[in-house]
């Protein structure tokens, strides 16, 4: 699913977004709300105002004239692990430290479940047994702590959804969307996370993602989606995935390592310069893995690779897509702070300040 080239898209990229609808803590705040430190209570504060699939009230407050921005968490992968088993050496922890630290610039992030995989306790393994996936309980404290948002990546996350039947594509779609809310979990309707290794199902987006989600998944590399895609059907919406990979130091060692998912390690700077470009009426999502600090540690059975020890971004490198570092995704949300007129919020939130339903079957 993760790899650039296996995801086939007319794209190269979409944003988690970047990896995982409640109305993110800035966009609790009202409409032109600047990103500012959140108390620790505000999320939960947000989640108890409901966590159905259907728009708050303080979605009223959001406008097609806004920014925005989502930070998306691919298949809330929790942390890594080797052979399956939990390893959090050198991780930041989706639960324990990413969303704390989200919540301390006043912000909160979008996962994506796969729901038929999804277990109440106890995580998946997906990656080649390299990652792990929230469990129902996991998202749930997400959304109710830290006020964090969940949308379907599909009930099962089918190799090719298009060849499915009918039915089958029903249950993979809105189904999947109606177990979500059915969870409790708030942002269910706000977006389909179609699998990448396949082209664009235009088709099982007409028919079934325009009319149980805002928004269907499509990556693109500018990650920008604008107000007259609301309202453009079949409703695609445009997903900048953190790209991984060698490092961008040509006189490195690390320049040329062997990479899977991605050419070249994305620097902080690159993805800033995206956010720096943003206009009104403009959402930009960025989608995220697993972030990573320091090295990775001896596994036995997981592949994966990274060094994040360098002051330089440019020697950062990880030689798989589902790796980033962790103080460069830091510099990232930090700029999205700087800015100061950008509204951190989810993907159902957007769609409806750019012309999409508030509620969906």
């Amino acid at each position: 699913m993760t790899s650039l080239f296996r995801h086939g898209r007319r794209s190269l990229f979409v944003l988690a977004a970047a990896s995982c609808v409640a109305v993110s803590t800035i966009g609790a705040l009202g409409a032109g709300a600047a990103v500012r430190p959140a108390s620790a209570g505000q999320g939960a504060a947000a989640s108890a105002a409901g966590l159905g699939g259907t728009a708050r009230g303080t979605r009223a407050a959001h406008s097609a004239g806004q920014i925005y921005a989502t930070l998306f968490f691919s298949r809330s992968e929790i942390t890594a692990a080797d052979g399956c088993q939990e390893d959090d050496t050198g991780i930041a922890r989706l639960d324990t430290t990413v969303a704390p630290y989200l919540q301390s610039l006043g912000m909160t992030g979008t996962g994506s479940l796969v729901t038929k995989k999804t277990q109440t306790t106890t995580n998946n393994c997906t990656h080649s047994g390299d990652s792990l996936t929230a469990s129902w309980d996991q998202a749930t404290s997400l959304a109710q702590t830290y006020g964090w948002s969940f949308v379907s990546a599909t009930a099962t996350y089918p190799g090719d959804i298009s060849s499915l039947t009918p039915a089958e594509q029903q249950a993979q779609t809105c189904g999947s969307a109606r177990t979500i809310t059915q969870h409790g979990l708030p942002g269910a309707h706000g977006l389909i996370a179609y699998p990448g290794a396949q082209g664009l199902p235009t088709a099982v987006q007409a028919n079934y993602g325009a009319k149980c989600f805002a928004w269907g998944r499509e990556y693109n590399k500018s990650g920008t989606t604008t107000a007259a895609m609301g309202t453009t059907p079949p409703f695609w919406q445009f997903t900048r995935a953190i790209n991984c990979g060698p490092c961008n130091d040509p006189t490195a060692p690390c320049y040329t390592i062997t990479a899977k998912g991605s050419p070249r390690y994305a620097t902080p700077s690159q993805i800033i310069a995206l956010v720096n470009k943003l206009q009104p009426g403009q959402w930009l999502s960025l989608q995220s893995y697993i972030l990573v600090t320091g090295k990775n540690p001896p596994y036995v059975h997981n592949g994966t690779q990274w060094d994040c020890t360098s002051s330089d971004p440019d020697l950062h490198w990880t030689n798989d897509v589902e790796r980033y570092c962790y103080s460069d995704f830091q510099q990232v949300v930090q700029a999205i702070a700087a800015r100061g007129d950008i509204t951190v919020t989810d993907p159902l939130s957007v769609g409806v300040a750019f012309g999409r339903p508030a509620t969906y079957p």
